[in-house]
This record gives C-alpha cells, structure tokens and sequence, in this order.
C-alpha cells in the first residue's frame, strides 16, 4: 500500500507520509533514555582558544596564557596562512618555530571540508607563562587567527537554563570551568569540583549573534550570561573566558553555544480527552486553545497506573504527531497497561517540541486520564510489535516535500526492489561510499553540500527511497542520525525490510559533536561551507535521543574509529584536533559516536571521517563494508 501510495505522489510537490504512533516500556523510563535531558549535563565543553591580529608590516603578533601542560598546539588561520612563518617566543625568551627537537609543524587542511590549508606548531612542554606569537608573510590590514589548544584538561563549560527558549523569552546561560573527569556531569557539579581544586574564571565576555545577524546586548553577572530571545532560529552565544588554577595560572578559553529559539508556540487548554478506538488502542487528544501554523510536533510522555505493584509509571508514548486547529493527538495502546486499574490512569511529564530542533513548546506535568478501557487480556509476545509501532493510520499522516526523488545513474537496485541504500552525512561534496565494495541490489542517496536537521534528512531520504518496495540504510555522520530518526517515527520502506539489522552507521555523532555549533564562529575563516548544525551539537544531540525509544535503537547497529596513535602523528587532522577530545576520527569524539542500547560494534584505529586527513577514510574500509553489506536488510 504503501508503494503505491508514494509512486502517484511523483506527480506533486508533496506526498502524505504516515507517522509512527510508537510506545516504549517503562524499562526504556528507568534507564533514562526517554526522559527530558538536564540542560546543565550537556551545552558546550571547551578546552581551545581563539584569538585575532591584524597584520601590520608583514607582522602579526599575539600574546597569550599558557599554563604548562603536555603540548602547545598553535594553528593560524588566514589567507596564505600555509605559506605564513610562526615562531613561539617561551616567557624565558626562548624561540620554537619547527626547526628544533622539542617542536615540529605539521601541515594540512585547516578543518574537515574546508579546503583551505595551513601549518600547526607543536611544542612539547611549554613553559607556563606569557607566550609570544608571531606570524610573518601576511598581507598589511589582513586579519589572522591564532586557534590554540595547552593540553591543560581544564574546560569552559556553558550550558542553559532551560531548553525551552521561546521568542520573547530571556534566556539564561550558566558558565563555568571544569575538570576533565567532569565533563558528562553536571555543570554546577563540575564548577564546584573545580573550584574546590583552585581553578576559577576571573574574566568573563560574551557576544550573542542572531540567525539573521543582528546582535543582542548580553548582561554578565555571576557566571550567568542573560539576553532577550529576539529572533527565532539559531542564536549564537560566543564565550571569551581566562580562567586561573590553583599554582596561579592563566589560560584562555573559548566557546560557542547554540540556542534554538522558537516561535509559533502552542498555548494549552488544560483540557485533556480520551476517546477509544478499538479495543486496544485510545486516542489522548490534547486541547490547544492558541492558533499556530506548525503542521506537526514531537511529542512524548509517561503513562502511569496502579497495578498490585503500586502506582508507576508503565510506558512511554509519543512520536511525531499530526496538529490541528485545536488538538494534538498521541495514541496508547492500553495493552501497556494490562492488570491495571483504569480510573488510576494518568499522563506524566508530557512534552510537546519542535521536529527540527526539539526545543519543548509546552509541557504538561501531569494529568488524570479518565475512561480509559484497558483490555482483559495479556499482551502477547506477538502483540508486541503493533504496541511499539502502533498501526499504519490514514489519518495519521503529515504533507512531506517530494524533493529528491531520482535514482542515481549505474546503481544496481531497481524500482520496486528490496535495496541496500547507502547514504552519506552532512554537507557531502561527493560520493561518500565506494560502490565497488557493495553488492546485491545497492542504491545511494545522494543530496550533495546540504545543512539539513534530522527531521528534513529523514524527509529527503524517504523521498528518494520511495521508488523502492524496502530498504535498510547504511549511513555515514549524519546520515546514521538520519536513518535512526525515519525508523523510529516514520512509516518507510525500512519497515517493510526483511533481515535484522534495519539501520547500520559509522562516524555518526549520536551523542553530537562540538564542530556542529564551533563552525558558527569558524565556518567563515576557516572555510567551511555549509554552517553550524543545532541537531548535532551537544544539546540538540541530547534532545533528539530522548524521543528514540529502545525498540529502535535495538535495530540499529554502530561503528566508530579513530586515528592511528603511533609516534608519527596522534590526530585525523590538524585543525578539529585542537576541538575535539580523543580519541575521535576527526569529525566525531568516539565519546559522542555510541548510543545506549543500540549494537555497539566497536572503535576500530587507523580510519578517519573523511579523505584527505592523516589515516585514510573509515566508509572505504573493506572488511566492514562487507559486513554490512552481507548482514544489512533488504
């Protein structure tokens, strides 16, 4: 039905795509993966700085804070910045600029994607103290940039309030330091931690720059940064910081926050009906008494009963829902609830959010569920499916763009066929998968230097794979955070695949990475073409888990790699090296590649995101490459 649904759709502009009405045990509850993250837990962590210098007779000169520590890592960035000279004046007077035992200058590009290209100076054991920097060889009135990384593992740590930033609002930032074994707790945990081992900020600014460019005045007070939501999109909250430890110390830091901010924001009614549709499912329709022109939300919420084991919650529901004039709908199966009593039904923690960013639009804390029938007889194992998925609803659809919907020349898969479909990540510049390595029916998606959030992603994908009966998705970087994200919400030709593994990845930032919301400062200088992502930052990451319930991430099977560590080189490539924390592969921390509950396959050495970086590119590497062929579903 559904294939041919989507084939007359080749005529129009859009399609109508069923959405999933999922539900997820209560164990997915306990283990956290369904819950509301915690702000403070997540935001931006830093251990680099940024500073800026305008040539002046063939002279730039920076001055700044080391305080000791393994290596000093410094990249210039510029026009020409790889045939610039850099030496490093130590504060005893001593000069390092490449040539002697105790420094080295590695060459290469700048960032992953960028092709601009540039040296970095390494200097084992700095002295602490005021260094000098010094480029020559630059054009007069030409500004250069200096990125800087003292392997202290000392953090700045910024991180919101609250997640749900709407316009008009004031937002709240919290900043902080932090000590490396700190970095995944809280941020309030980790500056006091720190504080007690002697480190503190003792100078603090900030710029906020809106998606449309325009700027907002920050006030700083207290560690806190304060400004007024006064565009939606994407805010960037920019973060200079020196920070002192305990033997006295200076260092810098710098950070880059993103902020979703929205607008067109549902106000609820407080009125909440039940109505049955069959006997086993109920639909929750949830009143909205303000007008909006969203079409769809993310929605997701605990369900709650008594039972003889007392008054718990007993699933998780949600998904994407449909939104009309005045109502939301989420659909229970009460199956979940069997042996339950109905009239001690209720719906907790309900969160309705934003399907690009998930930013939360409104929330109910909790509320009785009255005349809710649940049935007499035991769930199944059989039943389990239908209750995690729900059932395909005419009426539960939404209007997706037809945007990518021719097959690729010379690929093996056939319309109408069962297909491994290949995809790649963000802004791709050209084939990310080597064809000669998958057989059998193979087709690849192909959406060349896009910027997509996981949702428009997902969209794309379904839109191409519509001209096929089934297909699993082996996707790269982003492309893995797309495919998880169409299994668990969307109905698909996944769906109707046959084999286990319905989604395999590698190099996917599951759990973010901080290039997506660094690239809002650096993009520009360090030529990166295709923007910041919120999706794959830290908090964006963080909220987009929270709606994948277990069921899907049990489908889903994850790789990850990093460089080879040998004496020769330690990192992918010289400029993400500087931001990232290792181990990673050049674009993602292998920290933030893996995900609770799905198959984690592993890290494997010597592989790298993309080419042109220090170990060759992890989607060649043959030996996984024919395991995923032989083991993905068609």
């Amino acid at each position: 039905m559904l294939l041919s649904t989507c084939i007359l759709a080749f005529g129009a502009a859009s399609f109508d795509l069923p959405v999933k009405h999922i539900g997820a045990p209560s164990a997915d509850l306990h283990s956290g993966w369904l819950r509301e993250p915690d702000p403070s837990k997540y935001g931006i962590r830093a251990h680099h700085s940024m500073h800026t210098s305008i040539f002046r007779d063939d002279r730039a000169e920076f001055r700044i804070e080391v305080p000791g520590g393994p290596r000093l890592k410094l990249l210039p960035a510029g026009d020409d910045a790889d045939r610039w000279f850099i030496h490093a004046v130590s504060p005893s007077g001593q000069i390092f600029d490449g040539s002697r035992a105790q420094s080295r200058l590695r060459r290469g590009t700048v960032m992953p994607g960028s092709s601009i290209h540039s040296q970095r100076l390494d200097i084992d054991d700095p002295e602490p103290g005021s260094w000098i920097i010094q480029l020559m060889g630059g054009h007069d009135g030409h500004p250069a940039t200096l990125l800087v990384e003292d392997g202290l593992d000392l953090h700045l740590r910024a991180w919101l309030d609250d997640y749900a930033t709407h316009l008009g609002d004031i937002v709240t930032v919290h900043v902080g330091c932090s000590l490396g074994v700190d970095v995944d707790e809280s941020g309030h945990v980790a500056m006091g931690r720190a504080s007690q081992a002697g480190v503190s900020i003792i100078s603090l600014s900030s710029r906020v720059q809106h998606a449309d460019g325009t700027a907002s005045s920050a006030v700083t007070r207290d560690q806190t940064i304060q400004f007024p939501a006064a565009r939606s999109g994407v805010t960037t909250v920019s973060i200079e910081a020196v920070l002192i430890d305990a033997s006295g110390n200076r260092f810098h830091r710098n950070a880059s926050l993103l902020v979703a901010v929205e607008e067109d924001i549902p106000n609820l009614s407080g009125q909440i009906e039940t109505i049955e549709l069959d006997s086993t499912r109920t639909a929750i329709d949830i009143g909205i008494e303000s007008e909006v022109t969203r079409d769809r939300v993310m929605t997701g919420a605990e369900i709650w009963a008594t039972s003889s084991d007392g008054h718990r919650p007993r699933c998780w529901i949600g998904g994407i829902a449909p939104l009309t004039e005045d109502t939301v709908r989420l659909v229970l199966d009460t199956r979940w609830l069997y042996g339950c009593d109905p009239g001690t039904a209720e719906i907790r923690s309900l969160r309705l959010a934003d399907v690009d960013t998930y930013v939360p639009l409104a929330r109910i804390d909790h509320h009785a569920l009255p005349n809710v029938r649940i049935a007499v007889v035991s769930p199944t194992g059989s039943d389990i499916q239908s209750m995690q998925t729900g059932a395909m609803m005419p009426t539960r659809t939404i209007e997706a763009p037809l945007q990518n919907r021719s097959a690729p020349l010379s690929r093996a898969a056939q319309y109408g066929g069962h297909n491994l479909m290949l995809v790649h990540g963000y802004c791709e510049d050209g084939d990310a998968w080597p064809l000669n390595q998958f057989s059998g029916a193979v087709t690849e998606y192909e959406n060349l230097y896009q910027n997509f959030s996981h949702d428009q992603f997902a969209l794309d994908i379904i839109a191409f794979g519509n001209q096929y009966k089934s297909y699993s998705v082996i996707g790269h970087s982003q492309g893995g955070n797309a495919g998880l994200h169409m299994y668990a919400f969307y109905w698909s030709g996944i769906d109707w695949s046959t084999g286990e593994r319905k989604v395999q990845m590698v190099g996917t930032p599951l759990r973010g990475t901080p290039l997506a919301g660094s690239i809002a400062d650096l993009g520009e200088i360090f030529g990166i073409q295709c923007g910041s992502n919120y999706d794959m930052t830290y908090d964006g990451a963080a909220q987009w888990a929270s709606f994948i319930p277990g069921w899907a991430r049990q489908d889903t099977w994850v790789w990850s790699t990093t460089f080879e560590d040998g004496w020769f080189y330690d990192y992918c490539n010289i400029g993400s090296d500087v931001l990232l924390w290792d181990p990673e592969d050049g674009v993602v921390e292998v920290s933030g590649a893996h995900l609770d509950g799905t198959n984690d396959m592993g890290t494997k050495e010597g592989w790298c995101h993309i080419e042109n970086m220090a170990d060759p590119a992890q989607t060649i590497d043959t030996e996984r490459n024919t395991e995923m062929n032989v083991e993905g579903a068609r």
